[in-house]
């Protein structure tokens, strides 16, 4: 005897991508697609579905109820993202920029160390036994002092906390020197920068008033890696984001290889969101869905080929997907995670203290997303007051359109995207640009590195 479990479906080309709520998946002809539909199963497809609790009896209902709580286990360990901006200042004018930056001269615009301490303090009162401390800016070397305090103090703290801790530093890399690399490479600090392609390019979506970012770029992320080498620090590189703009879609091969000529092994070639400055500049900087697919789909193929060479350069998104479908723990992307990471998985921290749900909420120049203060809350308060409970509850994926989606168990909803979208938390997703996008992603995906695979068998 056995029970149906509930499933999903996709239909691509003549195959069926079969889901359950705890990510197994199986890739059914119409033949055994049919059967699975009217109960009426064959030894030989009784097992392929046994084996992935599609179909469930006393043998295996142990091991879905397993592969369902470790898919969920990111729900009971903490906020693990710290996102400290230590200053709003920046002292470049990126067309995009999504922190609404101050200049270079408003100091009013820098945490100091007494909000700096209470940050950390806040921060390791979390249950989560792995914190990443992200420093974001702005830019953040502009506040360097305090970027040095929070690093050594968090250190310091961690002495007694004992927990496995990372720091990493988002800059880019124009206010960087030998003094400043040193002591990020003693102190095990990863860095990561902006790289938005070729120089004409990158220098075009990120301007600089003192000549030309790129160069700054390439130039520390040389430094960088090469100090890595000299000392024998292995499996750490510089890594770098790309943001695209219109002008970007041009270039898809191009910025591919300034990854790989920068030996930057991965790239992630995210659709730009429209939150901060980029949300005035819109109309110059944006670009329809279709238009983005076709780039992405161009630069991931254009990858794969790259690969066959022996060239080692990977689409993070791609990957994320791939890892989420074929693993049963959550690789813990933020954003594809259901809940979303706000609160429960990151929290973001101003300049004076201020509390976000995530960094994109901070974005927003809007209080919706605004918890509390490091200098007056608690985090246990922070993260079950009423406020944090319902964005997160509108970042589950439960609703109608979401629920007969094959790609639900893998999938995820931004609240603060809907918000800026639609206007609601809650949006109507299927009508956003954001589901459209992962829609075709987790296609390309299934259909290249789960369907094909399949077919070679």
């Amino acid at each position: 005897m056995h029970t149906i479990n509930n499933f999903r479906h996709k239909k691509i080309n003549d195959k069926y991508f079969v889901t359950t709520d705890h990510g197994s998946y199986c890739i059914l002809s119409e033949d055994e697609f049919n059967q699975l539909k009217q109960d009426d199963i064959d030894e030989n497809l009784n097992l392929k579905l046994e084996k992935k609790e599609i179909i469930l009896n006393d043998k295996n209902i142990n091991e879905a109820i397993r592969l369902t709580r470790n898919r969920n286990s990111f729900l009971y360990s903490g906020t693990s993202l710290h996102i400290i901006v230590v200053t709003l200042r920046c002292n470049m004018n990126c067309i995009y920029c999504h922190a609404s930056a101050k200049s270079p001269d408003k100091k009013e615009f820098d945490m100091n160390k007494e909000t700096a301490k209470k940050t950390v303090d806040f921060i390791f009162q979390t249950p989560s036994k792995g914190i990443t401390i992200e420093f974001q800016g702005g830019e953040p070397l502009l506040n360097w002092d305090v970027v040095k305090f929070i690093i050594e103090y968090s250190k310091e703290k961690n002495k007694a906390e004992k927990k496995n801790m990372n720091i990493s530093l988002v800059t880019n890399l124009t206010k960087m020197d030998e003094e400043k690399m040193n002591f990020l490479i003693e102190n095990n600090v990863d860095a990561c920068t902006s790289l938005d392609g070729p120089k004409e390019l990158h220098d075009y979506n990120r301007k600089f008033i003192h000549g030309s970012s790129y160069d700054h770029v390439v130039k520390w992320v040389k430094r960088f890696n090469d100090e890595y080498k000299k000392n024998g620090i292995k499996n750490k590189r510089v890594n770098a984001l790309v943001t695209l703009t219109r002008k970007s879609l041009e270039y898809p091969e191009r910025i591919v290889d300034e990854y790989v000529n920068l030996g930057i092994k991965e790239v992630h070639l995210r659709f730009l969101n429209n939150l901060g400055v980029a949300k005035h500049a819109w109309n110059n900087l944006n670009y329809s869905t279709e238009s983005y697919l076709s780039f992405w789909k161009k630069a991931v193929s254009y990858i794969e080929e790259l690969n066959k060479q022996g060239k080692e350069i990977n689409e993070r998104m791609a990957s994320i997907m791939i890892n989420k479908i074929n693993n049963e723990t959550d690789p813990n992307y933020l954003d594809l995670r259901s809940p979303c990471g706000a609160a429960i998985g990151q929290l973001a921290y101003n300049f004076n203290g201020d509390i976000y749900t995530c960094d994109e909420a901070r974005m927003l120049d809007d209080d919706l997303f605004l918890l509390g203060n490091v200098k007056k809350d608690k985090y246990k308060d922070i993260v079950s007051c009423d406020k944090a409970c319902a964005v997160v509850s509108s970042s589950i994926n439960d609703q109608y359109m979401c629920d007969n989606c094959a790609y639900k168990p893998y999938c995820g909803i931004c609240p603060v995207c809907n918000y800026e979208e639609q206007d609601n938390v809650i949006g109507k997703i299927s009508e956003t640009d954001r589901c459209k996008i992962y829609m075709e992603q987790f296609n390309w995906v299934v259909e290249n590195k789960f369907i094909e695979a399949e077919n070679f068998k």
